[in-house]
């Protein structure tokens, strides 16, 4: 019957609309239900809706749609918990670990970057200004300086480059033999003089001549070519490692290829001009190489290369093909000269025993460098870098001080710290001893006089002209 038992609907005295009561989970309702107020309908039909709660995990955070802004709170917090977790962890994601290896290509592209955003011969000077207040922070000369100095002292110079430019090149230059963050600063200085090199002032001046006297021999009639007697000879002229390899390499492609007319250049120039349609006297790297191999010249394609960025580009991708003809004509004759010991060129190309030792120091600027160091142990007293003490000199004066200072009988630190003459004098002759700081008697005494006081000596001023 209570199932068939129609709804009964009322109406309230303060409310003319009719309410149905609320309806009981089970069917199994008691009578009492039927009975409620009319103003427990109104609150159920108040109540908010609410979704079905789903069950999250962890991966998965659950979602509040009735609040937006808390939700979207939470999510930017969480990316910045995650981004802020190595600086937590006290982990510096600056430079890696080990150094990063780069294709050639690679290689190629961030040279050009270094050349165009250093630019000028002045880097050239300030890359050695750079170097000596670098080993400044180097004083046991390790070779390796924190990244952060770097970076200082790049910007205090003038040495402007991109904060990627310069992260990534010193990426290439770290260790995992030494501390994290740790960069050789004499390879990444080498390296910059290396991207630099086309434009150094010596370099770019002999460029400048060479073009001019290939332009004008280029234009003169029925010219002979004969090679540079000169080269050389002069002392003056600044050694040039790279040009050197590139004789070196060239010598020996050509070790075990006959030289007496087997290169035949009127073919090679000939090719040069059929693939150059527009005659404008450059082409790019691939067009040469595909010369070259195929009228049978042995040369490595790195040669190649070197040769035409050395002597030849009229742009970042092209090249003068007339000039590598001249280039190579001049150097298979000097070849030929130089394998004939009778020749007069013999004695002018190939250097004496003396001449092999100076063009040695003058590639590896080993004197450069002993006079940067000379001038370092004389700037912060060789007596105390000849110590064999393995702890630093400073570090050891600070332990002296520390001493000093465990005599002071008076709390109060606004009072000067003094002691009695003799008292001053016999102290700091035996921690002088103890930690072998070598500072000289007359030191001492000088510094004793100065800071002098009624018979006592200050011992606040006393450290602080011994520490200098």
């Amino acid at each position: 019957d209570q199932y068939t038992k129609a709804t009964r609907q009322f109406k309230n005295a303060l409310n003319q609309y009719p309410v149905l009561p609320p309806i009981s989970a089970n069917n199994n309702r008691p009578e009492t239900s039927d009975r409620k107020s009319v103003t427990d309908g109104q609150q159920q039909i108040q109540q908010p809706f609410n979704d079905q709660v789903v069950p999250s995990n962890e991966t998965m955070p659950s979602l509040n749609f009735n609040n937006e802004r808390e939700y979207y709170d939470n999510q930017y917090q969480q990316q910045q918990q995650q981004q802020q977790q190595p600086l937590m962890n006290n982990e510096d994601t600056y430079l890696p670990d080990e150094p990063v290896l780069l294709t050639n290509y690679e290689e190629d592209r961030l040279a050009e970057q270094i050349r165009t955003q250093l630019g000028g011969p002045v880097a050239v000077d300030r890359l050695k200004l750079l170097y000596q207040q670098l080993a400044a922070y180097d004083p046991n000369l390790t070779g390796y300086v924190h990244y952060s100095n770097i970076q200082s002292l790049t910007y205090q110079l003038g040495l402007h480059m991109a904060d990627d430019t310069l992260r990534f090149a010193m990426c290439k230059f770290v260790s995992s033999d030494r501390q994290h963050g740790f960069v050789n600063y004499e390879d990444l200085i080498r390296y910059f003089g290396k991207c630099l090199a086309s434009v150094s002032p010596n370099q770019y001046d002999n460029q400048q001549q060479q073009q001019q006297q290939q332009q004008q021999e280029r234009n003169s009639p029925q010219k002979t070519i004969r090679p540079n007697i000169n080269q050389f000879s002069n002392d003056n002229e600044q050694f040039d490692p790279d040009e050197r390899q590139i004789r070196v390499l060239l010598k020996q492609n050509l070790k075990h290829f006959d030289l007496s007319g087997t290169i035949d250049f009127d073919k090679l120039t000939h090719e040069l001009n059929n693939v150059d349609r527009n005659q404008s006297g450059v082409l790019n790297r691939q067009q040469i190489e595909e010369v070259v191999y195929k009228v049978r010249i042995p040369l490595q394609r790195s040669l190649i290369y070197q040769i035409l960025e050395k002597h030849c580009r009229v742009s970042p991708r092209l090249y003068d093909w007339r000039m590598f003809v001249q280039y190579l004509q001049e150097q298979i004759f000097d070849i030929k000269q130089i394998q004939d010991r009778s020749s007069p060129v013999y004695t002018q190309y190939v250097p004496s025993r003396n001449q092999w030792l100076d063009n040695l120091q003058k590639e590896f600027h080993e004197k450069d460098r002993l006079r940067i160091i000379d001038r370092f142990i004389s700037n912060n007293e060789g007596v105390r870098l000849e110590s064999t003490h393995p702890t630093a000199w400073f570090t050891r004066f600070l332990r002296l001080a520390n001493a000093m200072y465990t005599h002071r009988r008076n709390s109060n630190v606004s009072q000067e710290f003094v002691l009695p003459r003799e008292e001053a004098r016999r102290l700091f002759r035996a921690y002088n001893h103890i930690w072998d700081l070598k500072i000289d008697e007359y030191t001492i005494q000088k510094v004793f006089e100065g800071c002098s006081r009624n018979g006592h000596v200050v011992i606040d001023e006393a450290l602080k002209q011994l520490a200098k």
